[in-house]
């Protein structure tokens, strides 16, 4: 089961909030589950395109079918950018972490 994104969430996606909140260490594996989260949506991202397309190509007249596509397509959009964005966060905050410790980032 995975993990609920508590520090995600409790700083609002914020990476300033969240460094401040948290002071240990983000591990590369949060980061590179994050990554894997949004690419795994990937492809459910492009069918969703195709499909669309598809349906305004051959079928114009189509009007629910084409809106339920869109409504379809924007909430595996909505899931991505989500996933986008807790990845970023952890990097961010990977990142201020270092320049804490170090003066300077790797990242």
């Amino acid at each position: 089961m995975p993990r609920e994104a508590r520090l995600f969430t409790s700083s609002a996606g914020s990476v300033v909030r969240g460094y401040l909140k948290y002071r240990a260490n983000i591990p590369p594996r949060w980061i590179k589950n994050a990554r894997g989260s949004r690419k795994r949506i990937e492809p459910e991202i492009a069918e969703s395109f195709r499909s669309l397309k598809r349906l305004r190509i051959k079928r114009p007249r189509a009007r629910v079918a084409i809106r339920n596509a869109q409504r379809e397509l924007r909430s595996v959009l909505d899931r991505w950018e989500t996933a986008y964005r807790k990845e970023n966060f952890y990097r961010g905050i990977r990142i201020l972490l270092e320049l804490q410790r170090d003066g300077s980032s790797a990242l």
